[in-house]
């Protein structure tokens, strides 16, 4: 079996390959995730202006699941879960039936400065990620602003390989 994307911005040849494999269907998102990592850039470094406007911490403390597809569990589609703590993060990035890369890091300024570790190599490789600010959907609860990282969909609820990466990454953090 080929190893499992590992999102890694030192290798500009690598991140190539691995955003190919995770974005295929999706070119113009692909297309500005490479020119983020190869100039060393957070993915869509620029965000809508209303959500550099929005203050406090993305994320409050609790657990996270979102996909590069708004269904979970799509062969193909790319995968965070993510444990958030008093703006620490840990979790692992996954595409269903394959291999899984963890991470740690915090959330700083909108962004999500990790360092992944690849699950085959064990070595570690730096990565920032853009939270968006997106309005929630209107409804009698009224409702806060969700805080997603770029290029992802929040989903509503964890899967069972959500929970299985994140146990596996907290023990391993």
């Amino acid at each position: 079996m080929p190893p499992s994307p590992s999102f890694q911005a030192a290798s500009p040849a690598t991140a190539l390959q691995l955003f190919l494999q995770a974005s295929a269907a999706r070119p113009l998102t692909l297309l500005a995730l490479i020119f983020g990592v190869f100039l060393g850039l957070a993915p869509f470094a620029t965000t809508t202006a209303w959500a550099s406007e929005v203050t406090g911490e993305p994320l409050a403390d609790g657990v996270y699941a979102f996909g590069d597809h708004p269904e979970a569990n799509q062969i193909g589609a790319t995968y965070l879960v993510m444990a958030v703590n008093n703006g620490d993060v840990m979790g692992g990035f996954y595409q269903p039936a394959s291999s899984f890369d963890c991470f740690s890091g915090q959330i700083a300024d909108q962004t999500l400065d990790l360092t992944v570790v690849n699950s085959y190599e064990q070595t570690e490789h730096p990565f920032s990620l853009a939270m968006e600010a997106h309005d929630p959907v209107a409804s009698q609860a009224g409702g806060a602003t969700q805080w997603v990282p770029t290029g992802f969909h929040a989903l509503a609820e964890l899967s069972e390989t959500d929970r299985t990466v994140l146990q596996v990454c907290q023990a391993q953090g």
